[in-house]
């Protein structure tokens, strides 16, 4: 199971942008042993490629997939920035959690980390909290509650289609199936289960939890609805620019 120390926790942090706010969070990693410096720069290139920001305050800054190679051992950490840094113009992060993973061990915490962002009470306290043990228990503490099954259905005519991403549908191939399916007017709905995602937010994405071999149901409603469902499965076949 993955842990978090103190060591790899910083509260009341003030970057002055998101440049200094990733390479806080990556010192933390590399301080703690998770990672070589050269890292580092993987982190700020992986912002050039797609945006890591979660929404309600927290970003999750990560390498490249090329450069695992520069990762000893999986781990988080977590800068707190009270006051906000901007993380693009539309996004203020104030929960920076920087990620260096060889393996889905920290996927159990992501997935956490999801629901978590369903309480907006509870991602607060963790912004205001002086208490390290707070923002420790919350990201690694017992299996949370399962979140509810959220107010939506799937619409008529479903696509089934198994995910083979190696590490399952985490933030690196959902951002690729999140930007496939905004470029299409119709409504996108992901199924896994009972459970039923927006295909247009990452966040309602990752909280489904799909590992490799699971199967997806894809339905859509909208004028280019068969298009954008042929689209989006084959680009899940396809493996969503990630390992497969």
């Amino acid at each position: 199971m993955l842990t978090l120390s103190p060591a790899q926790v910083m509260l009341g942090a003030q970057p002055t942008d998101k440049e200094t706010a990733i390479r806080a969070v990556a010192q933390l990693l590399a301080d703690t042993g998770h990672i070589q410096p050269a890292y580092t720069e993987s982190m700020l290139k992986r912002e050039e490629v797609a945006d890591t920001y979660l929404g309600h305050g927290v970003a999750i800054p990560h390498g490249l997939p090329e450069d695992r190679d520069l990762i000893l051992k999986t781990g988080i950490a977590v800068l707190q920035v009270p006051t906000g840094v901007a993380w693009h113009p539309d996004a203020t992060a104030h929960l920076i959690i920087g990620i260096a993973a060889r393996s889905d061990e920290h996927l159990g915490v992501l997935r956490r980390l999801t629901r978590l962002l369903q309480d907006g009470q509870q991602v607060q306290r963790l912004v205001d909290t002086s208490d390290v043990a707070e923002i420790i228990l919350a990201l690694t503490g017992e299996p949370p509650v399962e979140a509810p099954t959220p107010s939506r259905s799937a619409f008529e005519g479903e696509v089934a289609v198994t995910l083979r991403n190696k590490h399952g549908l985490h933030a690196r191939p959902a951002t690729v199936f999140v930007r496939l399916a905004k470029q299409f007017q119709a409504t996108i709905r992901v199924r896994l289960g009972e459970r039923v995602a927006d295909g247009k937010s990452l966040l309602s994405l990752l909280q489904l939890g799909a590992d490799c071999g699971t199967t997806l149901y894809l339905s859509a409603e909208g004028a280019d609805a068969p298009v954008a469902l042929k689209t989006l499965r084959e680009a899940i076949q396809a493996g969503l620019e990630d390992e497969v």
